[in-house]
């Protein structure tokens, strides 16, 4: 099951150790040591089918949840397995540490097995010459490396690994490296970054030219065009009543005496009184409609303009003995 250089009393040492059941310790409950134990299962049946890849994801969640020597062990021969030797070489010195701090005695099988590894490493060193006044943040495959691991070579994984470096101000770089297996040292050069270009310049504008609102239909307008029907209407009216009224005052003379014209039958009395009263209206009419004629066209004549159309009118009418009185009041 592991594939290194190891001496055939460590290869025997390491399957020795992996035949032991991981013993739990720590669990953060029962649920998640079940949860753990089960994981754990499924990894070794995959594992025996020599099927690492779908073996190691469940490792790692069977160690998140109950943390173990054994589990370790395991999941570093499946790293080991995949090709993945800095990983496989980190989690056996992991396991090791674990075990020295239970007083396991598969520590010296982790030693060991790390110790194996460590020739076959692969590393990689970021050169880089951090700029005065310029705060870099390198990343390699999405997780930022600390400052202080720059220019020193890390063990890393065979394949493709991708760097990225940003920094506030700067144009975003990144290049990506294809890490061979071990031993292996490989190196990534950090260029100074160029700087970004600045934002254009926001144009001035002027301050909007003072809004005037456009000219409307004043009141006064529509007041002064209603007043022209009106007196168009009541003319007309007036018209009309005083041609009734002269047919009336003919009729009711063919009623009468032609020697004594105020001695009429009953029917030139109600003509004649018929032409009178037609007279009256009509004369009423022409008055008011002459009235309001006229002040229509004053109004429409003196119509102020939109910015000063405001206010409202006031329309009046009465009639006198002799005629009509229109009366036009503007309130403010």
């Amino acid at each position: 099951m592991v594939r290194s250089t190891a001496s055939p009393l460590g290869v025997l040492s390491l399957s020795f150790a992996l035949t032991l059941v991981p013993c739990p310790a720590g669990a953060q409950s029962a649920s998640d040591s079940a949860t753990a134990e089960s994981l754990f299962n499924e990894a070794l049946a995959l594992l025996e089918s020599k099927k690492p890849a779908e073996a190691c994801p469940k490792l790692e969640a069977s160690q998140r949840l109950d943390p173990g020597v054994g589990t370790l062990l395991y999941l570093a021969d499946c790293y080991q397995q995949l090709g993945r030797t800095a990983s496989a070489w980190a989690t056996f010195r992991e396991a090791a540490y674990l075990a020295r701090d239970r007083k396991d005695e598969r520590e010296s099988v982790a030693v060991e097995s790390a110790d194996a590894l460590e020739a076959q490493l692969s590393y990689l060193t970021l050169d880089v010459t951090p700029p005065p006044g310029v705060t870099l943040e390198i990343q390699r495959d999405g997780k930022v490396i600390p400052e202080a691991v720059w220019n020193t070579a890390i063990p890393v994984d065979p394949g493709v690994h991708t760097v990225q470096v940003s920094a506030p101000g700067k144009q975003p770089w990144s290049t990506s490296i294809t890490i061979a297996p071990g031993p292996r040292q490989e190196r990534v050069v950090i260029p100074a970054l160029e700087d970004a270009p600045l934002p254009p310049p926001v144009p001035l504008s002027a301050p909007p030219a003072e809004q005037r609102p456009e000219p409307s239909w004043s009141t006064q307008k529509t007041a002064g065009w209603v007043l022209l029907g009106a007196g168009s209407a009541g003319l007309i009216t007036a018209g009309v009543l005083a041609l009734l009224a002269r047919g009336d005052d003919s009729d009711a003379d063919r009623e009468c005496r032609p020697d004594r014209p105020g001695l009429c039958n009953p029917a030139g009395v109600k003509l004649a009184q018929s032409a009178r009263t037609k007279a009256t209206w009509a004369g009423i009419g022409a008055g008011i409609g002459a009235a309001a004629l006229g002040a229509g066209v004053t109004l429409l004549l003196t119509a102020p303009s939109a910015s000063e159309s405001s206010g409202s009118l006031a329309l009046g009418a009465r009639l006198l003995g002799d005629g009509a009185e229109l009366s036009l009041q503007r309130r403010f």
